[in-house]
């Protein structure tokens, strides 16, 4: 009897695995919600965001401050203070970086990239304004993946924008050798220098603003084309690459009707909205605990009806979410993030799997007071 009851608990235990593994809804991959409180000195909206050895930090660019709240308890662990101005400032941070407890990399507006330690003060300013070839300045921000990135061997990588600057129209092979888009800095040597690494000559193709999303793997950077499906594997000294394609099918929309449009004549609500109509890549981060690829997207749509054109600009009603094998870069499979729910550029990946926040402005069930995420495991589709 206890053997055919042991049966039937397998049996029926391997049915909710398939039908799990089966599963389209999004929601159904949910294994934790977290809570943790917070005051008014914690923005619930942030640009950069990183989980760093169970803890989560949490840049408040208007309160001039990183929040670090420890996720074993839920609680506020320490708040940084950045000093802008004054013998400690650091004058307009740009996000952040943790390589570790004690050193914090801030790049600022004043063409500095600022290491600080765990009290915020500041221990070295290292200027790369030579290196700036049309004024650029670059960032670490979990929006958009432009988060610095980092080897083994104590060099940063970092995005620069050059090339999204220059109009569709003038984009020729001239500019793509010109304008490399990773900048490094060696953190032992203390020097500045652009990736070997050039844009490939089939990105003109698309007659579109050349942006990119950055991840890496423990080897190697992951660089995503925002207006294509077009990605680029790197490794870590810039000198070989390999182009590949990730597909998707809810992200096939990509046009360049943006730019070829006469936006001058437009008023801002029409060009948001003829900028929303075609798919964009929002993001990807690799997840190096459980070797899977992630990409947010947004799939395009028509936007004509909202009533706040700019809001939706800043966080779109929801995004999609596409899972790759990294060995070979197949899709694993793809959801649709239900509508004004989740906050498509605030997300993390700890050792339980990929967190997002339910926290969109418009969320009905939204709470003052609370920073809310989500853990999602989605291992069982590997």
């Amino acid at each position: 009897m206890k053997t055919k009851l042991l049966i039937f608990f397998v049996i029926v235990n391997i049915g909710c695995t398939e039908r799990k593994t089966a599963s389209n809804n999004v929601l159904d991959y949910i294994s934790d919600t977290s809570t943790i409180s917070i005051d008014i000195n914690t923005e619930p909206y942030t640009r950069t965001l990183q989980y760093f050895q169970g803890d989560l930090y949490w840049w408040n660019s208007n309160r001039g401050s990183i929040s670090i709240f420890d996720l074993s308890k839920k609680t506020l662990k320490k708040t940084i203070k950045l000093e802008e101005e004054g013998p400690n400032g650091l004058g307009m941070p740009l996000g952040f970086y943790v390589s570790n407890i004690d050193s914090i990399y801030i790049p600022t507006m004043a063409y500095q990239l600022a290491l600080i330690n765990s009290d915020g003060k500041i221990l070295h300013k290292y200027e790369y304004i030579d290196h700036s070839k049309l004024g650029g300045v670059f960032v670490s921000m979990t929006r958009f993946s432009n988060s610095i990135q980092e080897d083994s061997q104590g060099t940063y990588y970092f995005l620069m924008s050059d090339l999204e600057n220059i109009l569709p129209s003038e984009l020729n092979i001239t500019a793509l050798n010109e304008y490399p888009p990773i900048l490094t800095f060696n953190q032992n040597k203390e020097i500045f220098e652009y990736l070997e690494f050039k844009a490939p000559k089939k990105l003109l193709d698309y007659n579109d603003a050349i942006d990119f999303g950055l991840t890496s793997t423990s080897s190697s950077l992951i660089l995503l084309h925002d207006q294509s499906n077009s990605a680029f594997i790197i490794d870590f000294n810039g000198k070989n690459y390999k182009e590949f394609t990730l597909k998707s099918n809810l992200l096939q929309n990509f046009s360049n009707e943006y730019w070829i449009s006469p936006r001058m004549s437009k008023s801002p609500d029409s060009n948001i909205e003829l900028m929303y109509k075609t798919s964009k890549n929002l993001g990807l981060i690799f997840d190096h605990y459980n070797n899977l690829l992630f990409r947010f997207g947004w799939p395009g749509e028509d936007i004509s009806d909202d009533k706040d054109k700019m809001k939706f600009g800043y966080t779109p009603r929801y995004f999609t979410i596409s899972i790759y094998n990294p060995e070979d870069f197949s899709l694993i499979k793809e959801f649709v993030l239900p509508k004004n729910t989740y906050l498509s550029h605030h997300y993390f990946i700890d050792e339980n799997g990929l967190n997002l926040f339910p926290m969109h402005p418009d969320n009905p069930n939204l709470k003052e007071g609370e920073l809310i995420y989500h853990t999602f495991n989605f291992n069982i589709l590997k």
